[in-house]
């Protein structure tokens, strides 16, 4: 699977929406924006995970709310 590198948060969070499971955080994301991303990923199933030099948010599947 590829994983899509992502330089700031909007980009990771668009990359997220438009269904890319894969995304690097390709930056120095400061503690605030990363407690701020994972508060609101991992509430979605996303996995958080250190890889070599950035941290890699991982979906499976990303859920559609419903249709109300």
């Amino acid at each position: 699977m590829t994983i899509v590198k992502a330089k700031n948060v909007k980009d990771t969070e668009e990359l997220l929406y438009s269904g890319i499971n894969k995304v690097e955080l390709d930056w120095e994301i400061g503690s605030d924006d990363f407690f701020r991303l994972a508060s609101r990923w991992c509430e979605k199933g996303a996995k958080i995970t250190r890889g070599q030099a950035h941290f890699i948010v991982s979906l499976k599947g990303m859920a559609i709310p419903p249709n109300d």
